[in-house]
């Protein structure tokens, strides 16, 4: 039996959930219709181009007409799909939070199976890593260096100041799932696929133009000693 918190959260990510779905559907729909509002406006310029470069029963110019029409269906077309790919991520969103809330999260999650020390003192013992662990549970991380932050606070201690703090940040967050969501929503691009050591060695490499100062007469590529 859920309690009255729960409930209230269960109720309104079966609400969101829902909305979130229901818009999905109804830009699949306005994919396909412009899908073939964008086929029947390359038929009609085929057919101008044909009676202006053909028999030349019309201006040539008539083609700036479909042709105008195609581009902007272009541009329309790829704000619906990615408006539709941020819907299908919220449905994600919801879909795992549900999950959580119905005890039927474990193994649909980030494992952390990188993080497992078999050396580390309670690691196994408390399953912080692994399917149906606490790594699992809670991470909500888009990127690895998020990920390898979470894992090192599950693996080590902390202080009271650092303890209520983190505590501070989860209530905080608690109430503002708008914020969540459009949060996890915008990292789903790069969850997990940056890879912070990667970077930092790139940072600190040697860099590959040598010192010098642009030459006022020198090509972009030139550097004067």
């Amino acid at each position: 039996m859920y309690s009255q918190p729960l409930q209230d959260a269960r109720a309104e990510y079966a609400r969101r959930l829902q909305m979130r779905r229901e818009a999905v559907v109804r830009h699949e729909r306005l994919d396909l219709r412009i899908v073939s509002l964008r086929f029947l406006v390359f038929i009609a310029a085929l057919a101008l181009a044909w009676l202006g470069f053909g028999p030349a029963l019309l201006s040539r110019w008539w083609l700036a007409l479909p042709i105008s029409g195609f581009l902007a269906l272009v541009v329309v077309h790829e704000n619906v799909r990615r408006a539709r790919r941020r819907l299908e991520r919220a449905v994600a969103f919801y879909d795992r939070g549900m999950a959580r809330l119905e005890n039927r999260w474990a193994g649909t999650g980030e494992l952390g199976d990188r993080f497992l020390d078999k050396s580390h003192p309670y690691a196994e013992d408390m399953d912080l890593f692994g399917r149906g662990s606490l790594f699992e549970l809670i991470n909500a991380a888009r990127t690895r260096a998020g990920e390898e932050t979470l894992a090192r606070w599950l693996n080590g201690p902390a202080t009271q100041e650092e303890i209520l703090a983190r505590q501070a940040a989860v209530e905080e967050l608690r109430t503002r799932l708008d914020l969540r969501e459009g949060l996890s929503i915008l990292g789903a691009d790069v969850r997990s696929g940056v890879n912070p050591d990667a970077l930092a060695v790139w940072g600190t490499a040697p860099p590959l133009l040598g010192p010098g100062r642009l030459h006022p007469g020198a090509g972009p590529w030139q550097a004067r000693p």
